[in-house]
């Protein structure tokens, strides 16, 4: 189970409430091997994973099992 990140532990420079929200969201998308833009599952590959809808790739891979 992939958790989402304390918005406690998050400070982005000249950002707010609501980009550090998107960041979180972003993350967690990324970390369930979803595509942060909306399109669906990820493809994973030899460095990280890759969406064949919009193009979006990331050295991230999916967290599969409790970390």
């Amino acid at each position: 189970m992939v958790d989402r990140i304390d918005p406690d532990r998050i400070g982005i420079l000249g950002g707010d409430n609501e980009d550090i929200a998107a960041f979180i969201e972003s993350d967690f998308r990324i970390r369930s091997g979803m595509c942060p833009n909306g399109c669906g599952l990820l493809t994973p590959n030899e460095y990280g994973q890759c969406c064949e809808k919009c193009g979006f790739s990331c050295n991230t891979r999916a967290e599969l099992k409790p970390q």
